[in-house]
């Protein structure tokens, strides 16, 4: 009688936010900033993430934070968690109510009695497919009438990774093009050129450093974060010595930020992975894989992180100085920068 030998059981599968198996926990000295560091672009969504939350962003020396929080939140975190947080007025996700606009200057008002001096408008592509309307719509203009007869400053999501244009918004008759998308928000730029302005994502368009020096150039009134962590790390890493290059000259015009996501199955190792790697990739010269899994390249082709290596001086601007003084600017501020 022939013996059946069970199959060898299957090693476990490395988490996709640590592919490298680092150990997230392990101490990292605090960023070359005097005073603190201030994440302008995150999305704590919920109370019941914020221990997971503050716990890994006390372990990477990231103190204030900027986020798109659900007006539901907002009292809650402010409670537990005073001073910590300024909020960016949001709608409600994906809201596709007849009334999406009423609703949106609802919590838009309810938003500024809580504090928040900057609204958030999400236009990437598949966003505007969704609202049915451009962000130059004659819809839209309520809500930017509003935002400015409060002396609010604006945040906009435009554009997204050269891949996803490549792929699912390749059906340009549906979703338009990229330049189409960028003379939308420059004609938006020129309307209310005396407006603060954050263009999230690198102004979404980290592939075309060109492209973002020309805005600029031409617009006095904006600012870019470098948030989101995946695009930012594979988009920049592919281009390092320009894109250092074009920090250091923008060293006044860009605000840290890393567009962590909490969620009820994030913890902190989930959170850790994100500011690990926006530490390494501005502040080293680390090389070496990523150890968050890209989903828009094939396993075998993952991106490289390159860091950038900043100088102390321009990482004192990033993480601190231009944020703080972006706020002061529509009158919020932190303690305990500077």
């Amino acid at each position: 009688m022939t013996a059946v030998l069970a199959a060898p059981p299957e090693a476990p599968k490395a988490p996709e936010y640590n592919l490298t198996g680092i150990d997230f926990r392990r101490p990292m000295p605090r960023p070359k900033v005097r005073g603190i560091v201030i994440d302008f672009h995150c999305h704590l969504l919920g109370r019941r993430h914020a221990e997971a939350w503050f716990g890994a962003a006390d372990h990477y020396g990231i103190d204030r934070f900027v986020s798109m929080t659900p007006l539901e939140e907002v009292v809650a975190i402010q409670r537990d968690y005073p001073g910590r947080v300024q909020f960016i007025a949001v709608p409600r996700w994906q809201d596709r109510s007849d009334r999406w606009v009423d609703e949106w200057l609802i919590r838009l008002e309810a938003f500024y009695n809580l504090g928040s001096r900057i609204v958030k408008f999400h236009a990437a592509p598949g966003t505007m497919v969704m609202r049915g309307h451009r962000l130059d719509s004659p819809v839209y203009k309520p809500l930017f009438r509003e935002a400015v007869a409060r002396k609010m400053a604006i945040m906009t999501h435009i554009g997204d990774p050269d891949l996803w244009y490549a792929g699912k918004y390749a059906d340009a008759s549906k979703f338009g093009t990229r330049d189409e998308h960028y003379q939308m928000w420059e004609s938006l730029l020129t309307e209310y050129s005396n407006v603060p302005w954050v263009g999230a994502h690198l102004g979404g368009n980290p592939e075309n450093l060109a492209r973002l020096q020309n805005v600029l150039d031409r617009f006095p009134n904006l600012m870019l974060d470098c948030s989101a962590t995946r695009w930012m790390g594979r988009e920049i890493s592919a281009r390092r010595d320009q894109a250092r290059e074009f920090f250091i000259r923008n060293q006044d015009r860009i605000l840290f930020g890393s567009d962590q996501v909490s969620g009820d199955d994030r913890g902190f190792d989930f959170l850790a992975s994100r500011w690990w790697v926006h530490r390494k990739l501005w502040e080293t010269a680390y090389i070496g894989q990523t150890p968050i899994l890209d989903p828009d390249l094939p396993p075998d082709r993952q991106p490289a992180l390159r860091g950038l290596a900043l100088p102390d001086e321009v990482l004192q601007k990033l993480y601190c100085d231009n944020a703080a003084k972006f706020l002061q600017g529509v009158g919020v501020a932190f303690d305990g920068c500077g």
